[in-house]
């Protein structure tokens, strides 16, 4: 038995919960999965995964079996791709996982300067706020916003991510421009909210060293920073969001910074960024190591590397 493959095959079974989703991945039958995992299983004397008709779990035995392996098993796979890569131009499909503002603003232009310098490496960019497990989700590099990373990932900060109240100067003439938080709660505003993977992000002022959430009514909601900054553009409400994002609005004037007398954010005032995250493992493999001293670079202002 190929005990490897086995391995990888569980693995993917475990991800997706799915003989079908892991057989597309590997791009082999399903009755192949489900017989090496069989197989695995006989060996070891032991039921990794509950199988019926319609679901597939693993049980308690394969749940802590599957976690004494998983790091191992990738921890191969990328030393046969190092292996493989070292004396060669960077190739092979380099997965990525961004915010989708962030990635449509800034990441995407990078990344086409990026395709033209390595040509051999394809890019695979997935669009999402939702937090991703580098070696589980089989993400070489992430970009997210918010505090630093305590875990075991490399944590390279590519802009402070400071927010700030912006409007449209037709929205201000016509509803007035706030000074205060109290301006913002009792002067009929409305707000632009974003939405995250749980939850609408609601606005934090800061009074007497205290934070509370405002209660402002909302005027539009959206996971799409884009969306937001088009529907303040049109006078629809104030919005408070990056200044990554913001950048050619206020620069063509369609939408002006609101100056309040307390400070209002989103996260309390905490201090936040956003971050390239990758593996330190993954950065010995060639095309993780130029993307990533090429996207440092280019995203925070510098020369590529």
């Amino acid at each position: 038995m190929d005990k490897l493959r086995a391995l990888q095959y569980l693995i993917k079974v475990a991800d997706t919960l799915s003989f079908s989703g892991a057989a597309r991945a590997f791009g082999v039958p399903a009755s192949s999965i489900s017989r090496r995992i069989s197989d695995l299983e006989e060996e070891l004397g032991v039921e990794l995964l509950h199988r019926t008709t319609r679901t597939v779990r693993l049980t308690e035995l394969g749940a802590l079996y599957l976690e004494q392996v998983r790091a191992g098993v990738s921890r191969l796979d990328d030393a046969e791709e190092l292996v493989g890569q070292r004396s060669s131009t960077p190739s092979g499909t380099l997965r990525i996982s961004t915010m989708p503002s962030y990635g449509q603003l800034l990441l995407l232009p990078a990344l086409e300067d990026f395709s033209d310098r390595y040509p051999g490496i394809v890019i695979d960019l997935h669009l999402s706020d939702s937090l991703v497990d580098l070696g589980r989700d089989q993400i070489d590099l992430a970009i997210r916003g918010g505090p630093q990373p305590q875990d075991r990932v490399v944590a390279r900060r590519l802009d402070p991510n400071r927010f700030i109240l912006v409007a449209s100067p037709k929205y201000l003439a016509e509803r007035g421009t706030p000074k205060t938080l109290e301006d913002l709660e009792l002067q009929g505003h409305s707000a632009l909210y974003y939405r995250g993977p749980n939850a609408v992000i609601k606005w934090q002022g800061q009074e007497d060293g205290a934070w509370r959430e405002l209660a402002v009514p909302a005027g539009f909601i959206s996971n799409d920073g884009v969306s937001l900054v088009a529907m303040a553009r049109k006078h629809r409400g104030l919005a408070l969001l990056s200044e990554w994002g913001l950048r050619d609005a206020l620069a063509s004037g369609e939408l002006v910074r609101v100056e309040l007398e307390q400070p209002v954010a989103v996260g309390r005032g905490r201090e936040a960024g956003i971050y390239l995250l990758y593996l330190q493992a993954r950065y010995q493999v060639p095309k993780v190591r130029v993307a990533v001293e090429f996207l440092v670079g280019r995203l925070t202002g510098g020369e590529a590397a």
